[in-house]
């Protein structure tokens, strides 16, 4: 299972998927950043946008030990819960952000991807850092392989809404694939499953996702609860899980 030790899986593939990412946008005309997403208030131009908000906001709470962005936000929404926080910290970057040019917009996704790709290579990852509620912290600190694993995540879904905008496919090549299964792997605490080149399924657990495709399709929040219970297979419990945590509200 994925760990510290093994989180090289994940740092080896961060450069990649940042500049696949960046070539996709430096191919879009004006209608496809206008595009809408299924996060539902932000079109393609939103999602990229929010990814940039991400690696500034990283960056600065963790590699330079700035207060972050939802500390600040408390002292105006004092009685809101984290979720609205983070929320709404994310609905202000964007739209505050809105102003910027596509070409600004490219060149600061691909400079923060190589900033943030650094800072994590730099860093002890079993070192503590920020507690990650992704996997199961509440108000401790975390090893920093989780946080890494964590935006890795981040970045492989809201890609792959870009994409799926588009009508293009999920990103699901095997170099991205392999390490998003890795990680949600972990978050459930159960062993992935990566068939060798000439097989088909891939699997968490005793749960089996399907091909590649379909795959990344689940992982990526493509489909809703009901639908992944349809596309999955395996024991109901199991498959009841995966569908609560992966299906797209």
């Amino acid at each position: 299972m994925l760990g510290a030790a093994s989180i090289s899986l994940v740092l080896h593939v961060l450069e990649p998927e940042r500049s696949a990412l960046v070539a996709l946008l430096s191919g879009l005309g004006p209608e496809d950043w206008a595009l809408p997403t299924e996060c539902p208030a932000y079109s393609v131009k939103g999602v990229a946008t929010h990814l940039l908000g991400d690696d500034l906001s990283l960056l600065s709470r963790q590699r330079d030990q700035a207060i972050d962005g939802t500390t600040l936000l408390a002292t105006d929404l004092p009685d809101a819960d984290f979720p609205t926080l983070l929320d709404t910290f994310n609905d202000r970057w964007v739209s505050a952000a809105a102003f910027f040019s596509v070409e600004l917009l490219i060149e600061h996704l691909r400079l923060t991807g190589q900033w943030t790709a650094a800072y994590y290579r730099a860093v002890d990852p079993a070192a503590p850092g920020e507690p990650v509620e992704l996997f199961g912290a509440h108000g401790s600190n975390s090893p920093f392989w989780q946080a890494i694993g964590r935006e890795y995540l981040e970045r492989w879904v809201h890609h792959s809404q870009i994409r799926r905008a588009l009508s293009l496919d999920s990103l699901a090549e095997r170099q991205f694939l392999a390490p998003g299964i890795e990680v949600s792997g972990a978050v459930g605490h159960v062993d992935p499953q990566i068939p060798r080149e000439d097989e088909d399924d891939w699997a968490l657990g005793p749960v089996v996702l399907g091909p590649a495709g379909q795959t990344a399709d689940i992982l990526t929040r493509a489909h809703t609860s009901d639908e992944v219970r349809a596309l999955a297979s395996g024991p109901a419990e199991a498959v009841a899980l995966l569908a609560a945590v992966a299906g797209r509200t």
